[in-house]
């Protein structure tokens, strides 16, 4: 995973700041100077072990917000991650072999339309999917889901069975909430021992097609369309659903 983290962390320039951001109770979002915004979950921790290494502020540079995402501060990751999407999720940097998915309130299919494609007659392992569970019970094919909550139902486990699913499964979806809090990296380097397809989907995911060049095979992220509108909101503790209206999803495959 730190090779996915610096791959990330070197591609955003200095040439764009912040003008504005929030950690929300669900999201975390920061806004641009020229209009942009990129969304991260909120992930807290009942004690804060670990202090900012640099303080977010309006004109800090992406580059040095971005620097955060190797951070065991969970809030620093999150506006680490939300910078960097800030940065990539945004028209003019999306390649045109994309696939573009509906916007709108047609978002929320965006998600069963890629498992429709990418999950049926395969056993794919889930880590930490945006999703709720009655939406999860819908998608085709076999699916595990790696939770770091102690919540846990039928089909969902704690995270650290990830060495006894991984060798059972085809593929692997990887959260950027997984990113933030670092189960990701020993899923990924687990998966790559054993040959697993590796994709990375969410609202949170950086289109950044450098991640290629680590083995992610798939990435999908969210453009948000209305920036103000939704940093609104994420400073109002709005939760996905209140936030997938205003924007879409973008894929781009290897």
């Amino acid at each position: 995973m730190w090779n996915i983290c610096d791959s990330l962390i070197a591609s955003v320039d200095g040439s764009i700041r912040i003008k504005d951001f929030a950690v929300g109770t669900y999201w975390t979002a920061v806004l641009t100077e020229d209009g942009f915004l990129g969304l991260a979950p909120s992930v807290y921790e009942r004690y804060q072990r670990f202090p900012f290494t640099a303080d977010p502020k309006p004109g800090m540079p992406l580059s040095e917000a971005a620097a955060g995402l190797r951070s065991w501060n969970y809030a620093e990751a999150s506006l680490a991650l939300a910078a960097v999407n800030a940065f990539h999720n945004r028209p003019e940097r999306i390649p045109a072999q994309a696939e573009v998915y509906p916007g709108g309130r047609r978002s929320r299919g965006a998600f069963l339309k890629f498992c429709e494609a990418h999950t049926k007659d395969k056993h794919t392992l889930f880590s930490e999917p945006m999703y709720e569970r009655d939406e999860l019970h819908s998608v085709p094919g076999r699916i595990d889901i790696l939770r770091r909550n102690q919540d846990r139902t039928y089909r969902d486990y704690i995270y650290t069975a990830y060495r006894e699913l991984i060798p059972q499964c085809d593929q692997i979806v990887i959260s950027g909430r997984s990113l933030v809090d670092k189960i990701a990296g020993p899923v990924l380097v687990r998966a790559e021992e054993y040959g697993k397809k590796r994709i990375l989907w969410g609202m949170d995911i950086p289109l950044c097609t450098s991640l290629f060049d680590e083995g992610i095979s798939q990435i999908t992220g969210f453009v948000v369309d209305d920036a103000e509108k939704v940093l609104r909101l994420v400073k109002r503790a709005a939760t996905r659903d209140d936030l997938i209206r205003f924007g879409h999803f973008v894929s781009v495959s290897r």
